[in-house]
């Protein structure tokens, strides 16, 4: 959608990352809204280029944001740019380098990963302890005890602390190998890896098949596209819910979005307008094959110390 076209004022407060459309209309029903000076009580008033939208006197414009999942494959580094790495995941969609990803996953973990220019939800989704449900199937060594499994659904003792209960399954188990299914509300480095390990089953392989409310159905590894209207709708949601859970506590300074780097070049929005012709992938299996299990280091890069980093 272009930015400079008439909108609905709730899709308009929407799109300047105020928040998901059933909070704006609640808000401008509230009185909290105006538009060109004058109270606004109705959420499907049209605001065009010209028209003045506030918000306890300040002003706010609605941008073009723009909103990818990717499947990422095995080998993809999760910055924006990392001289050591033989691909980041902003290569993987055109003019992707002025998108934010929304955390990380480590170059040898699959699957999905959100890239977006809307810095509040970014910042929302990110939060370490209070972040959206994140489902990985995982291959690890070993056979799966009941007793493993009680461990990591309670919570685990690691070096940073006991990690919040998980929701665990075991979906197959072999002689040598087995397949379980955890999801953690956290964003640990290596949060995963490390409560496999804590309960001695190394995991060989790790696949993100869920990220909130969106799955992989249908995406190819290494292939991509733009989330439609529900779908955003849905992270913006769980984005209030981890605004409301965290509270009184300081969300923190918004992420520094590509798009806003001083380094990129002017036509960012013409970019991210080329952008929008994403590709759909052909439906696909999680299929995880046997692999090394060592760890590759971790390079530097700009979001090192993002939440969710290295999973």
């Amino acid at each position: 959608m272009n930015a400079s076209r008439p909108m609905n004022l709730v899709v308009y407060l929407a799109r300047a990352g105020v928040g998901s459309r059933r909070s704006c209309d609640e808000l401008i029903r509230k009185g909290g809204v105006t538009v060109n000076g004058e109270v606004a009580d109705f959420p499907r008033q049209k605001i065009g280029p010209d028209d003045v939208v506030a918000i306890d006197g300040e002003t706010v414009e609605a941008r073009e944001l723009r909103y990818f999942l990717v499947n990422k494959p095995r080998g993809v580094a999760c910055t924006r740019r990392d001289p050591h790495a033989d691909r980041v995941i902003v290569d993987l969609i055109p003019n992707g380098r002025i998108l934010f990803p929304v955390g990380r996953l480590d170059v040898d973990t699959t699957g999905l990963i959100i890239l977006t220019n809307d810095g509040v939800l970014a910042n929302r989704l990110m939060h370490p302890r209070y972040g959206v449900p994140k489902t990985y199937v995982a291959r690890v060594r070993g056979k799966v005890s009941r007793r493993a499994l009680g461990s990591l659904r309670e919570g685990v003792d690691l070096e940073d602390g006991v990690t919040a209960p998980a929701e665990v399954n075991l979906r197959k188990q072999s002689a040598k190998t087995a397949l379980v299914e955890i999801t953690i509300h956290e964003g640990r480095k290596r949060q995963v890896r490390r409560m496999f390990a804590s309960v001695g089953l190394p995991v060989e392989e790790l696949h993100r098949r869920r990220y909130g409310p969106i799955g992989d159905k249908g995406l190819q590894p290494g292939g991509y596209r733009e989330l439609n209207g529900d779908e955003v709708e849905a992270l913006r949601r769980a984005g209030e819910e981890v605004a409301t859970a965290v509270g009184g506590e300081v969300e923190g300074d918004p992420v520094l979005l590509a798009a806003e780097a001083p380094h990129i070049a002017s036509d960012a929005e013409t970019a991210l307008g080329e952008a929008s012709g994403a590709r759909y992938e052909a439906p696909a299996i999680v299929s995880l094959t046997s692999a090394d299990s060592d760890e590759a280091p971790e390079a530097p890069d700009d979001t090192r110390d993002a939440p969710d980093a290295g999973v």
